[in-house]
C-alpha cells in the first residue's frame, strides 16, 4: 500500500513538474518568436510606429483594436485583459511585454477535486458503453484515466496562441465547464450527453484520421487546429484514446492497451506524420507537454512566411 501510495504522489509531482515546464518553456518561445519579428521589423527602419505596428499585425492581429466597454464588462478576467492590452498598444515596443490569455499554452484548472473524480468516473461510464468490442471480448473494460485526472488538477487545456499560424491542435478535454451549479449530478447528467453526442470518436472519423498503425477501443476528440483562420481550415486533430500499437515496435509496451493522446493530420494522409521531430502519439501526457512545447526547436521561417501570406493575403 505504502509503495502504491508512493507511485501515486511520484506521478502527482511529475505532473505538476511537467505543467510548470510546459508554462515556462511556451511563454519563452512565444516571446522570442515575437522578440524576432520585431528586430526584424526594427531594421526596416519604417518612419512611424503605426507602419512597424501594421507588420506586426499579421502575427498579432488584435493590436490597436478598442474593445466594446459593453462587451468587455461580461468578458472572462483572462480575455478582458487581453484585449485591453491589445487595444492600448501606441509602439511596437509594446508587443514586448503584452499579455495574451494563452501565452504561456495552458489555462488553468477548473475542478476541485470533488468534481474532478465525478469528470473522470463519468469519462470511465461513457467510455466503457462506448467502446468498440468483438464478440469474444465482451468483458473487456476500459480502465480510469488516471493520467488525465493528474492533469486536469493543474491545468484544463493546452492552446498555443499560434503567433505563426501552425495550427497545432489544442488540448481540450471536454466538458471542462466551471462549477457554476451547486448540483453535481445535473453537471454529470448534462456531461454524459455532451462526450455521447459530440466527442467520443465514431468509428467513420477514425478510419479517416487515425494513425494506420493504432488499434483504438474508445477516444475523445481533444481539440482541432485550424492553420488557413480565414477559412477555417482544419489542419490537425487531437485525440485521447485508449488504444494500442498493432505492429512490431522495438517499445514493447507500445503493444500493450492504456491511454495515449494522438495528434493527426486532418487531411487524413500519410498518419502518422513526423511533427516537431518525432511521430505524435505519447504514452502520457507529461511526453505530450514536452513534445507540445518544443516547437520552436523545429522552427522553419520559410514555412511561417507561407502560412502568413496564405492567411493575410500578403508577402511579408
Amino acid at each position: 500500500m505504502e509503495s502504491t501510495a508512493q507511485a501515486s504522489a511520484d506521478a502527482d509531482e511529475n505532473m505538476r513538474l511537467a505543467v510548470e515546464r510546459f508554462r515556462i518553456k511556451m511563454e519563452a518561445s512565444n516571446r522570442q518568436f515575437l522578440q524576432d519579428r520585431i528586430d526584424e521589423i526594427e531594421a526596416m527602419n519604417l518612419s512611424t510606429e503605426e507602419e512597424k505596428i501594421d507588420k506586426m499585425k499579421v502575427y498579432w492581429s488584435n493590436l490597436t483594436d478598442k474593445p466594446n466597454d459593453a462587451w468587455m464588462a461580461t468578458a472572462p478576467p483572462r480575455i478582458a485583459r487581453q484585449c485591453r492590452e491589445e487595444g492600448n498598444v501606441t509602439r511596437l515596443t509594446d508587443v514586448k511585454t503584452l499579455y495574451h490569455e494563452n501565452m504561456d499554452g495552458a489555462s488553468p484548472p477548473k475542478l476541485l477535486d470533488e468534481w474532478r473524480q465525478m469528470y473522470l468516473d463519468t469519462v470511465q461510464t461513457v467510455c466503457n458503453e462506448m467502446a468498440f468490442r468483438d464478440e469474444e471480448d465482451n468483458d473487456f473494460e476500459v480502465p480510469p484515466c488516471h493520467d488525465l485526472g493528474l492533469f486536469l488538477k493543474y491545468a484544463s487545456t493546452v492552446q498555443d496562441p499560434d503567433f505563426r499560424y501552425a495550427g497545432m491542435a489544442p488540448f481540450e478535454p471536454p466538458g471542462m465547464y466551471s462549477q457554476e451549479t451547486p448540483d453535481i449530478s445535473k453537471y454529470r447528467a448534462d456531461l454524459i450527453e455532451t462526450l455521447r453526442l459530440y466527442y467520443i470518436c465514431e468509428e467513420s472519423f477514425l478510419d479517416a484520421y487515425m494513425h494506420e498503425d493504432l488499434e483504438v477501443r474508445v477516444g475523445l476528440q481533444t481539440g482541432i487546429g485550424a492553420k488557413y483562420k480565414m477559412a477555417g481550415h482544419a489542419t490537425w486533430y487531437s485525440m485521447y484514446l485508449y488504444c494500442r500499437r498493432h505492429v512490431e515496435d522495438s517499445d514493447h509496451s507500445h503493444k500493450d492497451w492504456a491511454w495515449r493522446v494522438v495528434v493527426s493530420d486532418a487531411e487524413g494522409v500519410d498518419n502518422p506524420m513526423t511533427v516537431y521531430g518525432q511521430k505524435p502519439r505519447f504514452d502520457s501526457i507529461v511526453e505530450f507537454l514536452d513534445w507540445y512545447s518544443s516547437w520552436l526547436e523545429h522552427l522553419d521561417m520559410g514555412q511561417v512566411r507561407e502560412d502568413v501570406a496564405l492567411n493575410c493575403g500578403e508577402e511579408i
